[in-house]
Parts: structure tokens; C-alpha cells; sequence
């Protein structure tokens, strides 16, 4: 009997853990619920841990943290904590100055001015600069600042003296001193004479945001004036209010008339403006203002309209007479992302140059003479990070593998000793300090979240700053680690990179549908070796979908001349290779080329709209927002700079546009755009309606009232999602 009884206690033991464990099963979540707890929790489901960056101290031997109400400074290697400042002077000068009782800090974040001898911070609608070592302290009411493009914030711009700050108000140029007295540099400007202000284009397509520009011993200013009187005006209409508001925003579409830039330099005591010798061709971009460290020239970069030339000029100051430091060409574009570096000794500089099919980083002398190639190591190298002059080492970021990963290297000035400081396969962001004794690298892979490392500049390891570690919740969810693959271009000849989400409940005896998740166009970069197990792509997947991204020809990290593979034809290269991306992935029994999805936004909206009306065969169904629709509408210098003017290329024009194929739609197409976009104009999504009704097409349009470039309204992403459910049908368990 109780041989028996222990046998069914046993036995009841089993049957509580088989419940418990199918109940367990039962709890997993998948699906919606996932989908749905890594859109809201995903971030923090794989927590950061420490500090990832540091805030140096000028003298690069320390950092420091605002804690306990108070900024304290942190020994690099004795971990040594103590005060940053002496906070009772500093609050015993504001109170003095202000007539304020405070009797703790006020601030929370600051900047070092001065080489490290001055401190600037903001608070009760003032500007402090306090003396840390005499404690004197300036304060002022900062001019009311303008936003410009991409919400780009713009105020003073104080002196390398600090005796004066610099600001623009109604397209002017003035200065003020520390006592409030003020002075117009310029009186002409108007919205279309802009002196010292942007306008839309050069930002956004140079990223010229700065337009004017304090000399290194601050007696001098150089300034672009900006004269968009020939711009063509679009109307940006706000139409929420019974009686609609409208902006008209200069916007120079490709072909038709840019703004014409002209250079000046204003002298600070007399109130000279010089204007610089820039050429009698009107038709050219003239950007990139910057000083040599002796203040002696004043450079500038001029871009050609075909922007296959860029010539970088030096400028006397006094007379505007410019002489020619380097030119560089390309047998198609010239990528503006230039590096131009003046060394300490105002005898050489540095610059970056694809010249050569890669970008590398030439050594010249002040007379435009070369001295030395510094690189030749084919990678391409990205940007210049910093110079330290006095060991003599160069330090720049670059790719390998495709572009797929990000690493860190050095050179001597000489050209010698070429290495790589970061050696881990994966995506490395690299800071040095002041002094380039220390850097920290930021790293993730596929398969290792982010982490971040202190290290000394010869390489050695100083410490862990900070580790994302994944919760055991987010363990538990037992996600699917994304395939990163291999697969041939359209043509066969390159191999391109791709990358599979699966959702967590996937059964590869079932058929899944597929989204690709796209943004394209030229230089882009869909494929990276980070950590990507918590992003909107692995949501997504969780509702039952398959959700891919794949790079072509044309991404950057592979040299100029792959990159070069897109010109003249926008839209043609890309989606060819997109289609053979679609084509291997539909070779794998689970996945059901019958019902593809692509979305994306801008110029992903584009090739969602023109994936669905030129390979409607291949693309059932897609989500475009804020897309351009047709080139001719997009702005002047993007546009030409990958495919000339209109009628230089025609043909490519023609190709390129969704509105030549709106008669191919058969697919399932959702169109959403901000009413107020600045970027790409609504009137891109309007031509394609009118185009679509014209053949009798149908499709679904969402207009976002109120909304520019970027859609704010939490509808366009769940309206996205529903549209893919409704009409992809994704597996679901």
C-alpha cells in the first residue's frame, strides 16, 4: 500500500510538472504580445550598464559627472573622486552678480571655453561665463535664437576672445559686447538676401548649417550671403484653420536656379566688409568657410554644378584676392564629405580625397604642393577623428567587410606605422581625448551588445566603461538571432550582404510572407555588423512575418567606384539588385515570394513606390511615406549630384520616375505624407494620386495634417502595421 501510495505521489508529482510546464508553454509570448512588449520595452529589456562616454577635463587626465547636485572630477586611472570646481566661489560670484541667494548649483551641463580656463552654462534666461581661476564672472541675455533647417537651433556665437558674440537677426549680420553694445555688420539682408543665415539647400544637402565664422584672433568675421531672389518659391500651405496659412519656401529643383552664394570678410573695429574673389561663374556651390590657424587665410570650397570638381581656395583676408590650394575630380560625383585639417604649425594640412577609388588622407604643404599620400590601405577610410601633433599621429575611422563593419586606425604623419587600434569584429564609435592619451570605443556585433572600453592611445586596455546586459526576461523571450548572408547582385558579379529577422515562433514547415525594410539610395547602408536583436525589425518579425534588409550597388564602404555603380540611374540599380535579393529568399521553402512587403520613408518611400509599380511581380504590397515621386520635384543638389540636370539626363529621369509606371500597379499600395513637409513636398504623393486615378488604380492615401518631413502621429506607424497584416496574412501562433 504504500509502495503504491509513493508511486501515485510520484506519478501526481509528474502530472503537476507536465501542467505546469504546458501552462508555462502557454505563457510564452509570442506574436502580437511580443511585437507589442519590444516596441514598448525593447530598450530596456538589454539594459546599459555604467557609462558608455566620458566628459573629458581639458587636460584629458580626467572626467567628470554631475552627481549629488554637484560636478565631481573622476582620476582615469586612480578613480580618484573630488571636486570639479569650488562650487561655493562660483555661487558666491553669481549671487553677486544677480542678487539671487543660491546656495547650490544651478546647472546641470556646461562648456569649457578658453583652453579649459573658463567655464560657460545657462540658467534664468542668462549666460554665465565664470573665470575658475579668478572667479570673475560675465553674464548676458542671449539673443533669441531662430530654428532653421531640421530644427537646427542658431544664437550667439561668442569670440575666441569672449569680448563679443555674433548673431543674425532679420538675415543681418551683428555684434555685441560684453556690455551690450551693439553693432550691424550688414544692413542690406532681407528673406532674400541672407547675410550670415542659411537658406534650405545648402544645409540639408551640404551641410553647410554654419554661415558665418569668428577668426582664430577674433578681428575679423567671414560671412556667406545668400541671395535666393532667382529660387523658384514652393508654397508650404497650413490649411487646419478655416482660413489657411501659407510659407513660401525658396526650394531650387534640378535644372532650375540655385541660389547664388557670395563670400565676404568683415572687420571687426572698422566695419570693412571685403568681398572674396569666388569667379565670374555664378553657377557654382561655395561652401565650407574655415579659418587657418594663424588667421592669415580664410578657405573656402567651390563645387562645380555637375559637382564633379571641388577646388578648395585660400583667401587674403585684407583684399579678398584668393589663390588655389588643391583641386580633385571624379569621373562622376564628388562626395562633399571632405576632411580639410590645418596642423598647429601652419605650414601643412590634411585632406581626404577619393581620387584615387578610395577615400584616403593626403599631406600637403600651404602652397597646395602634395607632400605625401598617408593611406593607401583601401578601406575606405570615413573621417579624420583627431591629430596629435606632438607624437605625430594621425587617427581616422574607416570600414572593412563590406562596408558591414566600422574600426578605428592610426598613421604617423610621415605615412608609417599604419594600424588598426579596435579589433574586434563589429561596429566600433571611437572618442579620444584631449591630448590623445585615452579613447573610448562604443562597440556592438551580431552577436555582442554594446559595450564600452577605456583604453590607453598605444591600445592598451584600461577598463570596462559600461556593458549592455540582456535581462534574463529578455533571454527567456528566446528570440531568434537575425541571418546575416551572402547573395549575387542582379548581374552576378558582386556579393552583397543581407540580413533575415525570424519570428520567435518560427517553423520552417510553414510558408512566412516578407517585408523588406528599406531606405536606399546612393552612399546609404542597409547592412551592419551591430547588435541588432532588440530593433524595430526584430518587432516586427513577431507578428509573423519575415523581415529582411539587404544592401546593392551603390552603398557606401566599398570604395567610389562602387558606389559610382548608381549613377545617372536612381531607382534602376538599386531595385534590380533588391529583386535579386527577393529571388534567393524565395528560393528557401518557408518563404512565400507570393506575398512581399517593402515600406520605408523619403527616399525609401520612393523605392517602395517604384519597387511596387516596376516589378509588380515581385512586390504585392507596400507602405511609402513622404516619398519623392518623381526627381524633378526633389531639391536641386541631391538630385544632380547622382543624376545631372533633366536634360542632361533625360533617360534616367524617365526611368526613374514612379509616375512612368503608375500603370503597373497591382499590388496593394498605402501612401502617407505630412501636409507641411519641407523636405520632400506632399506635392510628390499628390502627382503619383493624380497619376494612379488617371489609369483607375487604386490604393489607400493618408494625409498628416500639420506634419513635415518626419511623420509624428502614432497612426502612420500603426496603420503601417495593420496594412501588412491585412494584406501579407502573417503566420500567426
Amino acid at each position: 500500500m504504500r509502495k503504491q501510495q509513493k508511486i501515485a505521489a510520484v506519478l501526481g508529482l509528474l502530472l503537476v510538472a507536465l501542467v505546469a510546464g504546458q501552462a508555462l508553454a502557454q505563457d510564452k509570448i509570442v506574436g502580437k504580445a511580443l511585437y507589442d512588449k519590444l516596441r514598448r520595452e525593447g530598450r530596456t529589456l538589454v539594459k546599459m550598464e555604467g557609462q558608455s562616454t566620458l566628459a573629458w577635463t581639458p587636460d584629458g587626465k580626467a572626467s567628470y559627472v554631475f552627481e549629488d547636485g554637484t560636478f565631481k572630477r573622476v582620476g582615469i586611472l586612480s578613480g580618484e573622486i573630488t571636486p570639479l570646481f569650488d562650487d561655493a566661489k562660483l555661487l558666491a560670484a553669481v549671487n553677486a552678480a544677480t542678487g539671487r541667494q543660491e546656495v547650490k548649483l544651478f546647472f546641470d551641463r556646461f562648456e569649457y571655453l578658453d583652453e579649459g580656463k573658463k567655464i560657460q552654462f545657462q540658467a534664468f534666461n542668462k549666460v554665465f561665463i565664470y573665470d575658475l581661476a579668478s572667479a570673475k564672472l560675465i553674464l548676458f541675455e542671449p539673443e533669441k535664437p531662430i530654428i532653421g533647417v531640421r530644427r537646427r537651433v542658431y544664437g550667439d556665437v561668442l569670440s575666441p576672445d569672449l569680448k563679443y558674440r555674433a548673431f543674425t537677426r532679420n538675415y543681418n549680420l551683428f555684434i555685441k559686447d560684453m556690455d551690450g553694445n551693439e553693432t550691424a555688420l550688414t544692413t542690406d539682408g532681407t528673406e532674400d538676401l541672407r547675410n550670415g543665415f542659411p537658406d534650405w539647400v545648402y544645409p540639408e544637402e551640404l551641410n553647410q548649417y554654419q554661415a558665418f565664422w569668428w577668426s582664430p584672433d577674433s578681428k575679423k568675421i567671414a560671412f556667406m550671403q545668400f541671395d535666393e531672389s532667382p529660387v523658384a518659391r514652393y508654397p508650404i500651405v497650413h490649411d487646419t484653420a478655416p482660413m489657411p496659412r501659407y510659407e513660401l519656401q525658396g526650394y531650387p529643383v534640378p535644372g532650375a536656379n540655385n541660389p547664388i552664394v557670395r563670400l565676404f570678410i568683415a572687420d571687426v573695429a572698422s566695419k570693412k566688409l571685403i568681398r572674396l574673389e569666388t569667379g565670374d561663374d555664378l553657377d557654382v556651390y561655395l561652401y565650407r568657410g574655415q579659418w587657418t590657424n594663424d588667421a592669415k587665410e580664410f578657405t573656402y570650397h567651390r563645387l562645380n554644378r555637375f559637382q564633379n570638381k571641388v577646388e578648395v581656395f585660400a583667401a587674403d583676408p585684407a583684399t579678398g584676392k584668393t589663390r588655389l590650394l588643391l583641386t580633385d575630380t571624379d569621373p562622376c560625383y564628388i562626395d562633399e564629405q571632405t576632411d580639410l585639417i590645418f596642423l598647429k604649425d601652419n605650414l601643412r594640412f590634411l585632406w581626404t580625397s577619393e581620387r584615387s577609388g578610395w577615400r584616403e588622407i593626403y599631406l600637403y604643404d600651404m602652397t597646395g604642393k602634395l607632400v605625401k599620400q598617408l593611406t593607401s590601405a583601401k578601406l575606405p577610410v570615413r573621417s579624420i577623428q583627431g591629430v596629435d601633433e606632438t607624437r605625430g599621429w594621425v587617427y581616422f575611422g574607416g570600414s572593412e567587410a563590406n562596408g558591414t563593419e566600422s574600426h578605428a586606425y592610426k598613421v604617423k604623419l610621415d605615412g608609417t606605422e599604419f594600424a588598426r587600434l579596435t579589433q574586434e569584429p563589429g561596429s566600433h564609435n571611437v572618442g579620444f581625448s584631449p591630448g590623445f592619451d585615452y579613447y573610448t570605443d562604443v562597440f556592438s556585433s551580431f552577436d555582442q551588445p554594446t559595450k564600452s572600453t577605456l583604453y590607453q592611445a598605444d591600445g592598451k586596455k584600461v577598463k570596462v566603461l559600461a556593458t549592455s546586459v540582456p535581462t534574463k526576461e529578455f533571454v527567456d523571450l528566446k528570440l531568434i538571432k537575425p541571418e546575416h548572408f551572402l547573395f549575387k547582385s542582379a548581374a552576378g558579379k558582386y556579393d552583397l550582404d543581407g540580413l533575415l529577422y525570424f519570428p520567435a515562433h518560427f517553423d520552417p514547415n510553414d510558408k512566412y510572407p516578407l517585408i523588406l525594410s528599406v531606405y536606399g539610395g546612393p552612399g546609404s547602408k542597409g547592412v551592419s555588423n551591430r547588435y541588432n536583436m532588440n530593433d524595430g525589425n526584430q518587432a516586427l518579425a513577431q507578428l509573423g512575418f519575415l523581415v529582411a534588409t539587404c544592401d546593392y550597388r551603390g552603398v557606401s564602404g566599398r570604395g567610389k567606384a562602387f558606389q559610382n555603380l548608381h549613377y545617372l540611374k536612381l531607382g534602376q540599380v538599386e531595385l534590380e539588385d533588391h529583386v535579386a535579393f527577393v529571388k534567393a529568399l524565395g528560393r528557401r521553402p518557408y518563404v512565400d515570394a507570393r506575398r512581399v512587403g517593402v515600406w520605408g520613408g523619403s527616399y525609401g518611400g520612393y523605392f517602395t513606390c517604384i519597387a511596387l509599380l516596376k516589378e509588380p511581380d515581385v512586390f504585392q504590397v507596400g507602405v511609402a511615406a513622404s516619398s519623392v515621386t518623381d526627381w524633378k520635384n526633389y531639391d536641386s543638389i541631391y538630385t544632380e549630384r547622382y543624376m545631372r540636370r533633366p536634360q542632361d539626363n533625360p533617360d534616367g529621369y524617365e526611368k526613374g520616375s514612379c509616375l512612368t509606371y503608375a500603370k503597373n500597379l497591382k499590388g496593394k499600395l498605402f501612401l502617407q505624407h505630412g501636409t507641411v513637409d519641407d523636405n520632400v513636398h506632399p506635392g510628390n504623393t499628390i502627382q503619383l494620386v493624380q497619376a494612379l486615378l488617371k489609369e483607375n488604380k487604386r490604393f489607400s492615401l493618408m494625409m498628416y495634417p500639420e506634419n513635415q518631413h518626419g511623420i509624428t502621429y502614432p497612426h502612420a506607424g500603426e496603420a503601417r502595421v495593420e496594412y501588412f497584416i491585412e494584406h501579407l496574412k502573417p503566420v500567426v501562433k
